[in-house]
């Protein structure tokens, strides 16, 4: 049994498909379900049920993925601790996940204030959408993630709450003016189109608010990212809902955001997997972050 063979494990485990996880790890499908075929024998026992180019897990399969998990954790704390012992003397690197929030939320500002305590700490920044950051913090490539904590499971993650902002309703100036001296509520909007952020918890925030109101919105577009989403309303294709915070205004001079009757919360947090053992470093931002939060996205915010 191999290191590898247990990361193809959990790889299929995560991502359903034997033909999935050998896209996730750049191998052909072929060598893929050779090492799986290889672990099994080993074992003595089929790991998965193939059916329909899906798989699922056999009773042995899921006895034996509690021990991958934890094999996997194992190997990687040690990577991480053998790394600091021989980068003692030299800047120490880890990976910070987070989502693309970087100017709204004044992240970099942040990491530059962390920076002028911790001169011997490289960061590097991974930028993606949640699905991606929650998959690195699982597989160890990842010790911290800045993410959206609304939906995450606590059991799983250790999160820290940085940023409490709100949905809002974006239009153009010259929509907004409809509204002009009344409350807005997501019943009146049932014949507007709406943009909408994909493979999001904002869109999963989304869907709770038009539900809330019993509405099943006309969404026209979907799209991975925020500045596209402002794009595309700029333009005149719907309206969105979207975090006060992430309107940018100045890019976008033509938006507004408004409140409405159904908005819901959302808070932004950092957040480390509760299996796996972060390095000093990464420990050391953790702390900063829990300590100061983003005060300068705070500031940002107030001085608007």
């Amino acid at each position: 049994m191999t290191l590898a063979q247990i990361k193809y494990f959990l790889t299929a485990v995560e991502m359903g498909s034997f033909s999935a996880a050998a896209e996730e790890l750049y191998i052909s499908q072929s060598s893929f379900s050779k090492q799986i075929k290889s672990l099994e024998d080993e074992i003595g026992a089929p790991l998965f049920l193939r059916a329909n180019n899906r798989i699922s897990l056999t009773e042995v399969g899921k006895a034996f993925l509690k021990y991958a998990h934890s094999l996997d954790s194992t190997y990687t704390s040690m990577r991480r601790h053998i790394s600091t012992l021989l980068n003692a003397d030299s800047k120490v690197a880890f990976t910070l996940g987070t989502l693309p929030l970087m100017h709204e939320y004044c992240i970099a500002e942040q990491l530059t204030r962390f920076q002028e305590t911790a001169h011997d700490v490289q960061i590097n920044i991974f930028e993606a959408n949640q699905p991606y950051l929650l998959r690195g913090l699982d597989n160890g490539t990842l010790e911290l993630a800045i993410v959206r904590m609304d939906y995450l499971s606590r059991e799983k993650y250790k999160i820290f709450p940085l940023r409490v902002d709100h949905l809002e309703l974006v239009c153009t100036t010259s929509v907004a003016t409809r509204f002009a001296g009344r409350k807005i509520s997501l019943r009146d909007l049932r014949d507007e189109n709406f943009v909408i952020l994909d493979d999001s918890d904002i869109y999963t925030l989304c869907m709770d608010c038009f539900r809330k109101a019993d509405v099943t919105p006309k969404i026209s577009y979907t799209t991975s990212r925020h500045l596209y989403l402002l794009s595309m309303v700029n333009s005149g294709l719907g309206m969105c809902l979207l975090p006060k915070d992430m309107v940018n205004t100045k890019m976008f001079p033509n938006l507004v955001s408004l409140p409405f009757e159904e908005s819901a919360m959302t808070t932004i947090g950092i957040a480390q997997a509760r299996d796996t053992e972060i390095s000093a470093a990464a420990g050391l931002l953790y702390r900063y972050f829990t300590d100061s939060g983003l005060t300068a996205a705070s500031e940002s915010a107030a001085a608007k």
